[in-house]
């Protein structure tokens, strides 16, 4: 009897050891992401005033205004002859060259039609005005050019303040969508050029539309 309680003592007890454990499932709490150090206040930029040539205009340049905006939004009854719009932007020499001859010829014209009036001339690349427009109408010009050697050129005419952009035809044969462009908009869009003059004859090209560009600045300029 003895024996028999024993062996069955010594059956449930190997019994248990070999009975597989039931899996228990443990839900891992999620790591709280660090809440981030506040970002301090930036400094507000201070307004700077620069003068980009010795000229007359009145200074209204920011720190914080792009490189094409114009430093300058000249006086009452004057004229910005602003840097030209060159597309596509390019560093090359020979085109900047003609860029820079198209705002000089600009600045002769704006001499005959208005002789006597303040001119402000901006340097590269202040080619628009701020967004509350300038105190004095500008003059500009749309530049293009091509890889193969071709360049047409259309003058811009606005009135002071906020006044649209007339576009003349000056170099090379163009179609404009529309001849007048509101305010800050890119003309770009409205001008379809279907025969480019020769870049290196460009300049001597100019001579040719001279007389509609001075008619539009005459046109667009406030009486004295």
């Amino acid at each position: 009897m003895r024996t028999r309680s024993l062996l069955l003592a010594l059956s449930i007890t190997a019994c248990a050891s070999t009975q597989t454990p039931t899996p228990t499932s443990q839900t891992v709490p999620e790591t709280p992401a660090p809440t981030p150090a506040p970002t301090p206040s930036p400094t507000p930029a201070q307004p700077t005033t620069a003068t980009a040539n010795p000229s007359p205009g009145v200074v209204t340049a920011n720190s914080m205004d792009a490189p094409e905006i114009s430093r300058s939004v000249g006086v009452p009854g004057g004229v910005v002859v602003l840097w030209p719009r060159v597309a596509p932007r390019s560093e090359d020499p020979q085109i900047t060259a003609i860029a820079a001859t198209v705002q000089q010829r600009l600045q002769q014209l704006v001499a005959r039609a208005l002789p006597g009036r303040t001119v402000d001339v901006r340097p590269s690349p202040e080619r628009v005005c701020p967004r509350q427009g300038c105190v004095a109408m500008t003059v500009g010009a749309s530049f293009f050019h091509t890889p193969q050697g071709g360049c047409t050129v259309v003058a811009i005419v606005s009135g002071a303040g906020q006044s649209p952009q007339r576009l003349v035809p000056w170099v090379g044969s163009v179609d404009l969508r529309e001849s007048i462009v509101p305010f800050r908009e890119p003309p770009e869009s409205r001008i379809v050029s279907r025969d480019q003059a020769r870049c290196a004859d460009a300049v001597s090209q100019l001579a040719n539309g001279e007389d509609a560009v001075v008619a539009a600045i005459r046109e667009a300029a406030p009486p004295r």
